[in-house]
């Protein structure tokens, strides 16, 4: 039996009680924004989360198959000669500016993230581990957060 979808407003509730530095920025019945910052191991990020309510399996965005965190700033600086992950490590890269790709926190093929789990109790801490690794990275060129590379995040959902 699958489990039950998690709705919107349990999301946003979950967030207020667990994370009420994160803000809600949009919000309709099906989707929701939120900005706030995390901490890392010394820097502050400010940082951005969309999600939405699953709708096609077949055809729906990343953000209605999983939260998308983007770092807004500092933005990502990407090193195009570090040791491992070259140029940034664990985002699903998104063009114009990679700057701004998605992070990778979790295994999608794992079942680690299902809707029916709070976005508060999973995807922020996941974050906030992602940024400690990432100053990591940028401090020695080499991914200590662990994971594995997905060639297409989509196929690995099915």
């Amino acid at each position: 039996m699958a489990k039950k979808v998690k709705p919107i407003g349990a999301q946003v509730h979950g967030m207020h009680l667990r994370w009420p530095n994160f803000e809600v920025f949009q919000r309709s019945t099906d989707k929701v924004l939120w900005v706030g910052e995390l901490v890392g191991i010394e820097c502050r990020h400010v940082v951005s989360v969309e999600y939405g309510l699953p709708r096609d399996p077949g055809t729906d965005p990343l953000f209605r198959i999983f939260p998308l965190v983007r770092v807004m700033s500092p933005r990502l600086m990407p090193q195009w000669d570090a040791a491992e992950e070259a140029p940034l490590p664990h985002v699903y890269f998104q063009e114009p500016d990679i700057r701004y790709s998605p992070l990778c926190l979790f295994d999608p093929a794992a079942g680690e993230w299902a809707p029916s789990k709070s976005i508060a109790m999973t995807t922020i801490p996941w974050a906030a581990d992602w940024l400690a690794c990432y100053e990591i990275w940028l401090a020695t060129g080499r991914w200590r957060g662990g994971g594995r590379h997905a060639n297409d995040p989509m196929e690995k959902i099915a």
